[in-house]
């Protein structure tokens, strides 16, 4: 693959979350189906097998870091087996994700993102010849515009559903633990009502707000609370500010498992509104469902410490001592 030039994304233009229409809706319509709601419950089983691997494990050690060591996994785990990485490589994967997506080296984290790159470059070759019933497969033998995506297209395409299909979920998961964790009542309550988990989720996305802002260009004049904004301007919206609108929201500032309605805008909206998020919302409820189910105990055991990014917001390590109830 040719590095991108003068600094631009390679993306740019050729990935789903890179594009505007129509490539946008064409390439979003190669894989939306993976991602429907029957699709995505096809999946629960093995998906709550994975969500109960990694707790058990996480639960025989004791003492972890529920970013890493929870939080992480099961999202990998899942986008890995619906891209069909084989389960030998999981492993391998999560520790280039973990470098490569995590705060640390900036040459480290490139050069593990170049392998991960790599690693899709063998995999779409393998796929283009003996394809599966997965999502590396459906993108190497897909088309559009008469066309066959080329190789650059699939890896990119590729990277683009792995970071997408782990990254945001990662930080909504120990983000929303660590809200628990400072509000005990919370957790009481989803304990003693386990039907509230569906809105426990809402409220865990509206509360971490994950990816922290976009930006669109406008596409005509028009003034919004007395500021103009011309036609051609770049307009950046900053999420969790969205989602402690108290025009919205009443007590914005509460952590409320039970709130209703929840109109969060945390998964985006519009035509670039989250391709994963019934995958999301599952995967949260899974993990929280086991925690639940066996009355785990949560506890912090160290000093949490925060991303450094203004691209995604949340924990970047969450030392927990589990205990089974």
């Amino acid at each position: 693959m040719r590095p991108a030039e003068h600094g631009a994304d390679p993306g740019g233009g050729r990935t789903l979350a890179l594009t505007d229409p129509p490539r946008h809706k064409q390439l979003r319509e190669l894989v939306d189906g993976w991602f429907t709601v029957r699709s995505v419950r096809a999946l629960e089983e093995e998906m709550r097998d994975i969500a109960r691997s990694v707790v058990d494990r996480a639960l025989e050690r004791g003492g972890c870091d529920f970013v890493a060591d929870i939080a992480a996994r099961i999202p990998l785990y899942v986008i890995c087996k619906m891209m069909g990485v084989p389960q030998s490589d999981w492993e391998y994967l999560y520790d280039l994700t973990s470098q490569a997506f995590a705060a640390g080296d900036p040459v480290t984290r490139r050069f593990a993102h170049l392998e991960i790159l790599g690693y899709f470059e063998t995999l779409q070759e393998e796929k283009a010849a003996r394809p599966g019933d997965d999502l590396v497969s459906v993108l190497a033998t897909a088309s559009v515009d008469g066309e066959r995506l080329s190789p650059e297209d699939v890896i990119l395409n590729c990277d683009n559903l792995l970071v997408g299909g782990t990254e945001n979920t990662r930080i909504a998961a120990s983000g929303g633990m660590l809200a628990l964790l400072e509000h005990p009542g919370q957790w009481h309550a989803l304990s003693q009502d386990p039907g509230l988990l569906p809105n426990g989720v809402e409220e865990i996305l509206r509360w971490t707000s994950t990816a922290t802002h976009i930006m669109r260009t406008a596409t005509r004049s028009v003034e919004i609370g007395g500021r103009r904004i011309a036609a051609g301007d770049r307009v950046v919206f900053w999420l969790p500010s969205a989602n402690r609108d108290e025009e919205v929201f009443e007590d914005p500032d509460r952590f409320d498992v039970g709130r209703q309605p929840n109109r969060h805008l945390a998964l985006g909206f519009g035509e670039h509104f989250c391709l994963g998020a019934m995958l999301a919302r599952v995967e949260l409820r899974l993990l929280y469902g086991e925690l639940l189910d066996r009355s785990v105990r949560v506890e912090l055991d160290g000093t949490p410490t925060l991303l450094s990014s203004i691209v995604v917001n949340g924990p970047e390590r969450l030392p927990v001592q589990l205990k089974a109830g």
